[in-house]
């Protein structure tokens, strides 16, 4: 089976790449810095401001399943998946897997989300994102996967680098108390798509931990145990307790995959020291 990854150089599309490596024929697309875990030959520039340049990769690899991790320009981006709706729509055949987040839901902060829960975003982000997702899934229908994730961590990630920095410099980190979150890392979102993909599922997922934890409790403890200096915050005051979390509700995903934030932060010790 080809599988093409649209951002195969990016935190999340490396990882992916990886992990279906060891069963697929994996191709990538990168701007600009090419991901050195794919062969260099199934690596392909995309510059999505040049019209027709996705069109003619697709007929190229001619692909089975397209994974978008999609960084960029909202609407460029936007025009990239249509073109890419389009050609599974003509084709008749294959699937987009479509990496979306938290922020569709964050204009409803009350509670944490699930994967049947309607979306509202006040923000560009969260809007653009919802798009993406309603013309993909018009389009194209149980064809499409949604996998929607809140902030990816894992080794060297850019947030853990910025945290070392800003630590090590005694740079205040802007940090919101009453906030909760959830997270995952970049080896759970390919473990998810992996399994999403061998088991043939269809529709939404949210790809994250089952539980949520207050996001500057989740900065010191982390920290903490990466032997870091004691960061110094400010803190953005939030008047009540408040989320943004895509907590995973489909029954599908055995539990060996599913993780909490406690595993998260063990994980992040073991992989960073």
């Amino acid at each position: 089976m080809k599988i093409l990854i649209l951002g195969a150089s990016g935190y999340a599309g490396q990882a992916i790449a990886q992990r279906l490596g060891e069963h697929y024929e994996v191709y990538g697309t990168y701007h600009s810095q090419k991901n050195e875990g794919i062969a260099q030959n199934r690596m392909l520039q995309l510059d999505l401001g040049i019209p027709g340049s996705i069109k003619n990769i697709l007929d190229r690899i001619r692909p089975q399943i397209i994974i978008s991790s999609l960084g960029g320009d909202f609407q460029l981006q936007l025009a990239a998946h249509n073109d890419v709706a389009n050609y599974l729509a003509e084709n008749k055949a294959g699937k987009i897997i479509f990496l979306s987040t938290a922020n569709v839901f964050d204009a409803a902060e009350e509670n944490p989300h699930y994967e049947s829960d309607r979306t509202d975003s006040h923000t560009d982000y969260g809007r653009f994102k919802i798009a993406c997702e309603h013309l993909l899934q018009e389009k194209l229908n149980d064809r499409c996967v949604t996998v929607r994730v809140p902030e990816i961590w894992g080794r060297n990630c850019p947030r853990i680098l910025k945290l070392i920095e800003d630590t090590e410099s005694h740079t205040p980190i802007v940090t919101y108390p009453n906030l909760h979150v959830n997270y995952t890392t970049n080896i759970q979102i390919a473990e998810w798509i992996a399994y999403i993909i061998k088991e043939d599922l269809g529709g939404i997922f949210h790809i994250g931990t089952k539980d949520t934890y207050d996001y500057m409790q989740f900065q010191s403890e982390l920290s903490m145990l990466l032997g870091l200096k004691k960061p110094v915050f400010k803190k953005e005051l939030i008047p009540q307790k408040c989320f943004q979390a895509v907590l995973p509700g489909r029954q599908e995903i055995p539990e060996k995959l599913q993780r909490k934030v406690i595993d998260v932060l063990h994980y992040l010790e073991h992989v960073q020291k």
